[in-house]
């Protein structure tokens, strides 16, 4: 018997995120109810944001998607 693909719903919305200790313009990746990650747009990048720290940086919004789904898939 084959494993079923299961459909999960991603929701993006937008938020002020800390980092260091300074609010900024943001969003929250959330799968359901639970909050995956934090993305941050700081000098025209995106911050993938983790514990108010500044983890690592991309150049548009669907890679930063990618690694805080990445990094989700890995620790779940």
């Amino acid at each position: 018997m084959g494993k079923k693909d299961k459909k999960i719903e991603v929701q993006l919305v937008d938020s002020n995120v800390k980092v260091n200790k300074t609010e900024v313009e943001g969003y929250q990746l959330m799968i359901g109810k639970r909050l995956v990650g934090e993305i941050a747009e700081i000098d025209g990048k995106f911050a993938v944001v983790k514990d108010k720290e500044v983890s690592d940086f991309h150049k548009n919004l669907e890679t930063a998607i990618e690694a805080v789904i990445g990094a989700y898939n890995l620790n779940n």
